[in-house]
């Protein structure tokens, strides 16, 4: 049997070299998502509520602007709303009363008094 060589020219090394980093970038993206909970209180928050309460948990500005609306709506509707990236819980939000008590992974605990909007 007789083994066979080949010569990687330059642009063929470089063209693997980038599929290569694109998938190991592609695998580390996981997706961030807001699931509602079922709570006994709800929490309607006003824009600046929201922005305050992600930005405390650790959310970029796009995250804020991409998920804000579901985290809003899950405080309003159910309550409660879970934090997810991949399979793994990073923050829940539960409201009661005119707070939103926020538990994150990586930031601790803290909470929120709702503004009263006018």
């Amino acid at each position: 049997m007789k083994l066979v060589r080949y010569k990687l020219t330059n642009n063929a090394l470089t063209i693997v070299l980038l599929l290569i980093a694109l998938s190991i970038v592609g695998c580390a993206q996981t997706r961030l998502q807001i699931i509602p909970l079922s709570n006994r209180d709800v929490a309607i928050l006003s824009a600046d509520d929201v922005v305050q309460v992600m930005r405390r948990a650790g959310l970029s500005d796009e995250q804020i602007l991409e998920f804000g609306t579901d985290l809003r709506n899950g405080l309003a509707l159910s309550g409660a709303a879970q934090l997810m990236v991949g399979d793994r819980v990073e923050a829940i939000f539960a409201a009661q009363g005119n707070h939103v008590y926020v538990t994150t992974r990586m930031r601790g605990s803290f909470t929120h008094r709702v503004q009263k909007e006018r």
